[in-house]
């Protein structure tokens, strides 16, 4: 189970609280006075609301970026779809089956899912042709898909638990003819609520995000490609935290911009500020570099 949410499921992390030491700390304890808040400690709520994003954003590419597992069944009333989940991350979400088409808006809309960290994801799909009209079915001649997706659920872990609420609206291009990758733009936006401990502190975080995804490149097939080749998230996290040493807390506001940059490996560069982190995209752990 990762233990960065929004770590821990595409910058530099600006926090609201630079004077995070002095004054722009508010006490919550009268015994405040006996640690300071340093940049880190700051720095890791914005990191554990990352990470964990990112990863849902990697098992949503994997989860509808391959052609190679689509199946179309043609019936007299419409098209269903059915899709053949990837097997990594082992955290995917899997791309669900029975997707149907929905003839008021021309996508197809698929049943719930719930994905290894029991959070519940539903999608709806949209085909398009090289000129950008509409299409009713996926075949040789769509050149590109608009994915919408929403997620909901809590996440447990042996340090704590996050519960999760967001959504995305991302378009693949690159799908015409017979090219070996695709190529993610879009949007994402959500919420984390967290609490997790280590051998420094205990810490709560009440954040959103929004992310952009800038030319995210997958590989296929999707099975032996399963993390992007390139481009890159970046994500805006404010929101509020709470950091605990000993008997002491404090309380941290937070702005920051987190960027992630794809490399084609599971380990991936994750810059928060002046701070660097290489984040583990199979588990969800960032480590401070």
């Amino acid at each position: 189970m990762k233990r960065f949410f929004l770590t821990t499921g595409t910058g530099a992390l600006i926090i609201a609280m630079g004077a995070c030491a002095s004054q722009g700390d508010s006490a919550t304890s009268p015994k405040t006075a006996n640690f300071q808040v340093t940049a880190v400690d700051s720095a890791l709520i914005a990191v554990h609301a990352s990470a964990d994003a990112t990863i849902s954003d990697v098992n949503v590419l994997n989860g509808v970026s391959s052609t190679m597992g689509w199946s179309l069944d043609n019936a007299p009333s419409g098209i269903s779809m059915s899709f053949v989940a990837p097997a990594a991350p082992s955290s995917t979400s899997g791309p669900g089956t029975g997707c149907t088409l929905n003839a008021a808006d021309g996508r197809f809309d698929c049943p719930p899912q719930i994905n290894a960290n029991g959070v519940t994801v539903v999608r709806s799909l949209a085909f398009f042709d090289a000129s950008g009209a509409q299409m009713n079915h996926f075949d040789s001649t769509t050149a590109s898909m608009n994915v919408q997706s929403t997620e909901h659920g809590v996440i447990p872990g042996a340090a704590g638990a996050d519960t999760v609420s967001g959504s995305r609206n991302l378009t693949a291009t690159g799908l015409l003819g017979h090219n070996t990758t695709r190529t993610w733009n879009g949007t994402g936006s959500g919420t984390h609520g967290a609490f997790w401990s280590d051998s420094a502190a205990s810490r709560t975080a009440d954040v959103s995000f929004n992310s952009t995804f800038s030319n995210v490149v997958v590989a296929l097939p999707r099975l032996s490609n399963p993390y992007p080749v390139s481009g890159g998230i970046s994500r805006v996290v404010t929101g509020s935290g709470v950091v605990t040493k000993g008997d002491s807390t404090k309380t941290v506001t937070i702005s920051r911009t987190v960027g992630i940059t794809f490399n084609g490996t599971e380990f991936v560069p994750m810059t928060v500020g002046s701070l660097n982190y290489t984040l583990d995209l199979a588990t969800g752990k960032a480590t401070k570099n």
